[in-house]
């Protein structure tokens, strides 16, 4: 009987040492995933914020004009103070006034963004009723703690770099 706990006695540490790698990738994976979600989160809501800013400026005590594309890009930018990697943000102003469509990138080079959205280009007969503003928000996400992968075998062991992109549209009649 005192022979077999003798065996036994190691048996633990060998399951703990085969699992620990498969607990630590968990962890890894949900703390990544936590930041993408949040970094998602916190572009939409910097978009959203900058065209509702840019409908809504003029109608704020604080503000007695439209406010320009550089004030909302300000408002943007410190909408996603937070996020790590922030110098990759692009962001884009469109307005579409009376069937004029204006863009105006002011962080970034607005690469791969196109030169118009197609929400600013309406120029039916209803576009002559509103004031159309548009912001685009780009984003690349960096995971927080990059792990190793392999391309060739399209194997990752955490969430690649991703651009996150988010465009908000408003209107003011």
């Amino acid at each position: 009987m005192m022979r077999n706990k003798i065996s036994e006695r190691g048996q633990s540490l060998i399951e703990f040492a085969l699992m620990l790698p498969l607990i630590f990738l968990l962890i890894v994976n949900a703390v990544n995933f936590g930041s993408y979600l949040y970094a998602a989160i916190t572009v939409a809501n910097a978009a959203r914020a900058g065209a509702e800013y840019s409908i809504m400026g003029g109608a704020m005590a604080t503000s007695p004009g439209t406010p320009t594309n550089a004030q909302i890009a300000t408002l943007v930018t410190n909408d996603i103070i937070s996020l790590p990697n922030r110098a990759t943000v692009q962001i884009r102003v469109c307005g579409n006034n009376n069937g004029t469509v204006t863009c105006t990138c002011m962080a970034g080079a607005c690469t791969g963004m196109g030169s118009t959205p197609a929400d600013a280009e309406n120029t039916g007969a209803a576009a002559a009723l509103y004031i159309l503003r548009a912001v685009d928000v780009t984003y690349t996400y960096q995971p927080l703690i990059p792990l190793w992968d392999f391309p060739g075998l399209g194997i990752r062991a955490t969430l690649p770099a991703t651009t996150i992109h988010r465009k908000s549209v408003m209107r003011q009649m």
